[in-house]
């Protein structure tokens, strides 16, 4: 599991529905992508903190939902590189 903050839970957990190597993971330290199925992560999002959530759109893989704690939703079209937060 190299790449991820040790001693941290994981909040959310999420893989791509068309390529089983890549995985998401939302936790309080941030968005971690890994793209050969866990083996190393890396940080995505670096704006990202305190994630409760996250979860994978199964029409568009691509595209990532994210969810704070304090319930503020963000949305990915790339897969995690670039991020906007979602308006009420």
């Amino acid at each position: 599991m190299g790449g991820l903050p040790t001693n941290r839970t994981v909040n959310g957990f999420a893989a791509d529905p068309k390529n089983s190597k890549v995985m998401y993971v939302a936790m309080r330290d941030g968005f971690f992508r890994s793209a050969d199925a866990g083996a190393t992560w890396k940080q995505a999002g670096s704006d990202l903190k305190n994630l409760a959530a996250v979860a994978v759109n199964p029409k568009k893989p691509n595209e990532i939902f994210a969810a704070r704690a304090d319930g503020a939703i963000f949305v990915s079209a790339d897969g995690g590189v670039k991020w906007k937060k979602q308006s009420k």
